[in-house]
């Protein structure tokens, strides 16, 4: 997808038309009601099976979502940085305050606080720009892997599946305004590294960027932080390690050019470090055409046990990151 392609989606990006966040590409998955001045109310929460609150990618589209609605055009948003302070839970919406912290000519800054049941459970500063031109400019390549159409999406995979307990997540995942396709990995197994093609349902094309950049926010909290679990593995029979806890403590996105949210997108994530009981992973989101239009960061709490002999430190070389990618398919 070139940058060009993104006309349709820019073309509303008055915010007036993003207001209506009912399209039936997300359901109600980044819909707000407003309650007041610069403060808006969630209509929806979903709590994944098994898990100890409401989806955390979640919380960051419908919060940067929330903070746009405070920011005219020509701003964009540039970067989005959270911090998850308690658990929230599906059976009460989450309020969302916006204040308008710095209104520049090139840049404006906006603090996003979420509540639930009178307390803080979430905050973010977010940062909007004006786009200019600029004659620096670099970016790591895009990785060669399969075209997402060669792939198994991940209810596929589950359907294949003979263990017990698949059909609920398979509903549950097809539930989701968002598709995903892992790419299979060909290096040594444990590798830090993980990638998926990922892409909203439906048709956004009458929709402005800044809902894009929500449903991309939305969407890139999907395997991050586990990448940082993949040394482990954990679910290889036999492993010495099992896992007790595994929860986001912050999450950052960095936006670096126009894109869709209902094309195919590959989110490519390594993780650099565990340690201390906390895990770092780290992402790069690129367009189908190679543009990297996106980044991320987050870092969490990892917690497990070690039946080994002691708790060594497995060590990697970063020149192992870009060969542990599927080779495309001829």
């Amino acid at each position: 997808m070139a940058d060009g392609n993104i006309d349709n989606a820019q073309r509303n990006d008055d915010n007036s038309d993003d207001d209506a966040n009912t399209s039936a590409f997300n359901g109600r998955t980044l819909e707000l009601e407003e309650i007041g001045p610069d403060t808006f109310k969630s209509v929806d929460l979903w709590q994944p099976e098994g898990n100890r609150g409401v989806f955390g990618g979640q919380v960051i589209g419908q919060a940067l979502s929330a903070a746009g609605k405070s920011v005219d055009s020509p701003y964009q948003c540039n970067s989005f940085h959270c911090y998850f302070l308690a658990a929230g839970s599906n059976t009460e919406m989450i309020a969302y305050e916006v204040r308008r912290m710095r209104q520049g000519r090139s840049y404006c800054s906006r603090l996003v606080t979420a509540k639930q049941g009178g307390r803080v459970i979430f905050m973010a500063m977010a940062s909007f720009q004006v786009p200019e031109p600029s004659a620096l400019q670099h970016q790591y390549a895009m990785p060669r892997v399969p075209a997402p159409e060669s792939l198994a999406s991940r209810e596929e995979i589950l359907a294949r599946s003979n263990r017990l307990g698949r059909d609920s997540m398979v509903a549950e995942i097809n539930a989701l305004p968002v598709e995903t396709r892992p790419v299979p990995m060909r290096s040594k197994r444990g590798i830090p590294v993980n990638a998926i093609w990922l892409r909203a349902r439906g048709d956004m094309s009458a929709l402005g960027l800044s809902h894009h950049q929500s449903m991309l926010a939305y969407a890139s909290d999907f395997a991050l932080l586990s990448t940082s679990l993949k040394p482990f593995e954990m679910s290889r029979p036999g492993s010495a390690y099992t896992r007790s806890m595994i929860v986001s403590l912050d999450h950052t996105i960095w936006f670096h050019a126009p894109f869709r949210a209902d094309d195919w997108l590959l989110y490519v994530m390594e993780s650099p470090r565990t340690a201390l009981g906390r895990g770092l992973a780290i992402g790069r989101i690129y367009s189908r055409d190679g543009v990297m239009v996106a980044s991320t960061a987050q870092e969490g709490v990892i917690r497990g046990e070690n039946s080994g002999p002691d708790y060594s430190v497995l060590e990697f070389t970063s020149a192992v990151e870009p060969v542990g990618l599927g080779e495309p398919k001829l």
